[in-house]
């Protein structure tokens, strides 16, 4: 398999961590420039687009966050890895709800990174927020794009959960104590909330072996049940 090579341009103000980041992107075929901080990025980009920006922040500086939403806003848009000492208070969502594609805490995952690199150019790239979205008809459309992700939806109670897709199906979910087919069902009659998309990582064990068609049809056979008996 031919690898495909991306300029990425790298902003990290700790120089050990830049270049053991630097030489992993540059060992696997990628070209990297380097920024000396965030301001210096923003210059960068503003003249010259690269497919990938591996950024350091500080997740409470909200100066640091806009350059994020900056960057989300820019045609063609680059794909957004954001690297922090530590998650933010609000969680990875407050990261990637501001328009990042992965976020990591230091010390790297490397691995991580080189999976989202090994994706090569995208063809198009589209981030932003809507409303009103039904969540079974969009765990369909995220089972028919094929990939890898773990959905976290939080109802408007505050309860969270979080389906696992890999490759067109559900093959683990969580919520609570829940598990499983439960967990799974019970994420799908929240009757509002947020979602959001976090970084793959492969659950514990596999507990859904059901296609995903069928879990759809029961997702909503038993959430019309559950609204017609007026519970979340």
């Amino acid at each position: 398999m031919t690898k495909t090579s991306c300029s990425v341009l790298l902003v990290d103000p700790d120089h050990i961590s830049a270049g053991l980041v630097a030489g992993s992107l540059r060992q696997n075929g990628h070209t990297v420039f380097e920024a000396r901080d965030l301001a210096h990025a923003v210059s960068i980009l503003e003249f010259r687009a690269f497919d990938v920006l591996v950024m350091t922040v500080d997740p409470t500086r909200e100066d640091d966050l806009a350059v994020i939403e900056w960057t989300a806003s820019l045609t063609p848009r680059p794909r957004i890895v954001v690297m922090a000492s530590s998650t933010p208070p609000g969680g990875d969502s407050e990261i990637l709800g501001r328009g990042a594609d992965l976020f990591l805490v230091k010390p790297v995952d490397v691995s991580a990174l080189m999976e989202l690199m090994a994706q090569g150019r995208s063809r198009s790239s589209f981030s932003g927020k809507v409303v009103g979205v039904d969540l079974i008809e969009y765990v369909q459309f995220v089972l028919l794009g094929g990939k890898k992700t773990v959905l976290e939806v939080t109802s408007s109670l505050g309860t969270h959960g979080r389906l696992f897709v890999a490759d067109g199906n559900i093959i683990h979910a969580d919520c609570g104590v829940l598990q499983g087919e439960p967990a799974l069902y019970r994420c799908l009659c929240f009757r509002e909330g947020t979602f959001v998309h976090q970084p793959w990582e492969a659950p514990d064990s596999v507990t859904i072996n059901k296609p995903g068609e069928f879990l759809l049809m029961e997702a909503v056979r038993k959430r019309d049940e559950s609204w017609a008996c007026g519970t979340d």
